[in-house]
């Protein structure tokens, strides 16, 4: 019985490892694989795809438009990008995403001719400008550097190309417009700006100027908001975000949005407050009999009581 065990042992195979070995190569192997497919993305599928679950769930989901980087190996632009930011903007602008596409992309596609026009260290500064479509409607957010010089609000002479394309390209949309000045929490304090505030309305009301000045718009089509430092989209930590914090904001509003822009009473009497007496009701008043005691104790009363019962009732 010894030897037989013994035989038995001697008998016993000793590369099972190679089992677990194969097992662990062939999951490395499909591991591999799986990262390769994953990398090789074909956009076309994949957008594809997204537009089918999108009508799948009965809705579009708002688009960011940009130019994609070249990474380490360069190769040709496919244009514009598309990514996913948020679905908020569904409920507010349903059936003008498709509009503001197409009008991001003609605006690009003009802003791209006219880099002939401009200085090369200008031109360079083209690819930061950014399309985005929000909740407002669609957002050309362009860079500071870009129209101004630092702490300034006066248009640099060799951007007036691009301001053309975009004055052109705006003057066939219908909705409001609305340019937006935006700063750093860097603090200003000049005569001309006292804060951060002035500064920004400034460079917003600058734009407004030059497409009132050059171009056809309509004067109760455009707005200009200056938010200081107060809507920033980076951190103001460091100087990469405090430059993308530095930028004016073109935004195309929504029909929705557009509404909420404070509208031109019908009847401009309307606006003035009920307790303020018109000067057509003044007219028809009829002058109150003074004693002389009274007239006197009148006099005696404060300015601003005085004031008031003048307003309310005048002499002849």
């Amino acid at each position: 019985m010894a030897r037989k065990k013994k035989k038995h042992e001697e008998e016993e195979n000793m590369e099972r490892w190679l089992v677990s070995y194969a097992d662990f190569i062939t999951l490395l192997f499909a591991f591999f694989v799986t990262m390769y497919a994953i990398s090789r993305v074909d956009e076309a599928k994949l957008g594809s795809a997204v537009e089918s679950l999108q009508r799948a769930l009965g809705s579009l989901i708002p688009v960011h438009i940009s130019q994609r980087d070249a990474g380490a190996f360069p190769h040709k632009s496919p244009g514009a990008t598309v990514s996913v930011i948020s679905a908020e903007a569904e409920e507010k602008i349903p059936s003008e995403i498709k509009d503001f596409e197409r009008l991001a992309e003609d605006i690009k596609r003009q802003v791209e001719e006219a880099k002939g026009a401009i200085d090369k260290s200008r031109s360079n500064q083209l690819d930061q400008i950014k399309f985005l479509i929000d909740r407002r409607g669609l957002v050309i957010r362009v860079p500071e550097s870009f129209f101004f010089n630092s702490g300034q609000a006066s248009l640099r002479p060799e951007v007036i190309p691009i301001l053309k394309v975009l004055g052109r390209s705006l003057e066939k949309v219908s909705n409001h417009i609305r340019i937006e000045g935006h700063t750093d929490s860097v603090p200003i304090n000049t005569p001309q700006f006292p804060s951060n505030w002035e500064l920004s309305s400034a460079r917003a009301t600058t734009i407004i100027r030059y497409l009132l000045s050059n171009y056809h718009f309509s004067p109760d089509r455009l707005s200009a908001t200056g938010y200081a430092e107060f809507r920033p989209i980076a951190p103001n930590t460091t100087p990469e975000g405090r430059s993308q914090n530095r930028r004016v904001d073109v935004v195309i509003l929504s029909t929705k949005a557009g509404e909420a822009e404070p509208q031109e009473a019908n009847n401009l009497n309307q606006r003035i407050p009920h307790e303020f007496p018109r000067r057509s009701d003044l007219k028809n008043r009829t002058e109150k009999v003074v004693s002389p005691a009274q007239e006197e104790k009148e006099k005696e009363a404060p300015y601003g009581v005085r004031i008031f019962r003048e307003m309310n009732n005048p002499k002849p």
